[in-house]
């Protein structure tokens, strides 16, 4: 509406009364139609970059499928990765899906029914 007001000839002070917006608003939205041609947003490209790339996961899930007995400070060592072993477990449980069983085939909480 902002950019059909503009076409017509309305001034930015009457654009900026009718449809209460600031004038930091209209010129943002003149400067992204001049450098996109469109007035659709551009795509979300900050916030913080993941830990480890695809290739990287690749790697520890191919290293995991290879030795399921290795341990978190192990891994980080050999990848050469640079975080810390809790967020190197969060990875494996979250992105990954893999979770570890403590005692797979003891009985329940250790007492003997014979």
């Amino acid at each position: 509406m902002i950019m059909q007001a503009r076409e017509e000839g309305m001034k930015i002070e009457e654009i900026v009364r009718v449809y209460h917006v600031g004038r930091s608003t209209i010129y943002d939205l003149f400067k992204l139609v001049k450098e996109t041609g469109d007035i659709q947003p551009r795509p979300h490209q900050y916030g913080r970059k993941p830990s480890l790339d695809e290739e990287k996961l690749a790697e520890l899930r191919a290293l995991l499928d290879e030795r399921c007995d290795i341990t978190l400070a192990e891994i980080i060592e050999e990848l050469e990765i640079g975080i810390s072993i809790s967020a190197l477990s969060r990875i494996i449980r979250d992105k990954l899906n893999y979770h570890y069983k403590k005692r797979q085939y003891m009985p329940v909480n250790g007492i003997d029914r014979t």
